[in-house]
This record gives structure tokens, C-alpha cells and sequence, in this order.
């Protein structure tokens, strides 16, 4: 192969990959969106001062004291009160993060939100995220 030829040949591939790329994200992140939750999800309540509660909430929640997690011997669903905190995700701008801890326990978990304020929509991979195991909560009111 001669030079000019490896010149037009690496062009070429360049310029299909700067073509194609973008369009396989965009149809990677189109694929890896959550479903539609349904009514197995549970309910958690956010409140304003930085506190929730929870009953039977699903999500991917850790143990720190132990080390265990959901999806490897650990319950997915939990019941109870704690702090919760967001920030912007850094991963995706369109995105926000949204962490539980529980107290007095060491169990915690993240959750991601998408959507608006009076449709937001919470999500996460339960254990490992190769088994499509999903926990999706979707807001149904706005507490006082």
C-alpha cells in the first residue's frame, strides 16, 4: 500500500468515525433508557429540608458496616427515614444524582433523576447492571 493510499484510507476512517460515533451514542443512550416504572416500586418522599422517608422503596442500596448490596444477598426494597442530597451528575448533564442514606444505619443508595419538577422520574440498576434488573419511581404528587 502506498503512502498516499494510507493517507486516504486513515481520512476516510476518520471521517466515518467522527460520523458515526455521535449516532451510536445517541442510539446507545435511546436503548438504555428506563421503562416505564410500574406500581412495584414503593414510595419515597422527598422533603424539602433534606430528609425522606421510605416504604418498601426499591433501589441499589449498600451496606457500609457489612459490604453487602442489593442484588448480591441484600434487600432491594428498604423502609425507613433519612438525609438525601443531589447534584449534577457527572456523567450526564441532562441528568441529576440523587443519594439516601438512611439513619441510624450505614445503608445508602443513588438513585438517577430525569424529567421535570411535575414529572420527574427516578431510576437506578439494581446489583449488577448486566442482569436489567431496573428500580424506577415516577412522582405521582408534591407533599406540603
Amino acid at each position: 500500500m502506498s503512502n498516499g493510499t494510507a493517507v486516504v484510507l486513515g481520512l476516510c476512517i476518520g471521517a466515518g468515525l467522527v460520523v458515526l460515533l455521535p449516532m451510536g451514542l445517541v442510539i446507545l443512550r435511546t436503548v438504555n433508557a428506563p421503562p416505564e416504572p410500574d406500581d412495584q416500586g414503593g414510595q419515597l418522599v422527598f422533603a424539602a429540608n433534606g430528609t425522606f422517608s421510605a416504604t418498601e422503596a426499591c433501589g441499589d442500596y449498600r451496606d457500609a458496616g457489612t459490604g453487602a448490596s442489593s442484588g448480591f444477598d441484600f434487600p432491594s426494597t428498604m423502609t425507613g427515614t433519612g438525609t438525601w442530597d443531589s447534584q449534577v451528575s457527572e456523567y450526564d448533564d441532562n441528568a441529576t444524582e440523587v443519594s439516601v442514606e438512611f439513619a441510624p444505619s450505614d445503608v445508602s443508595g443513588e438513585l438517577v433523576a430525569r424529567g421535570k419538577p411535575d414529572s420527574a422520574l427516578l431510576w437506578t440498576f439494581i446489583g449488577d447492571p448486566d442482569s436489567g434488573e431496573l428500580c424506577v419511581l415516577r412522582k405521582v404528587s408534591t407533599q406540603p
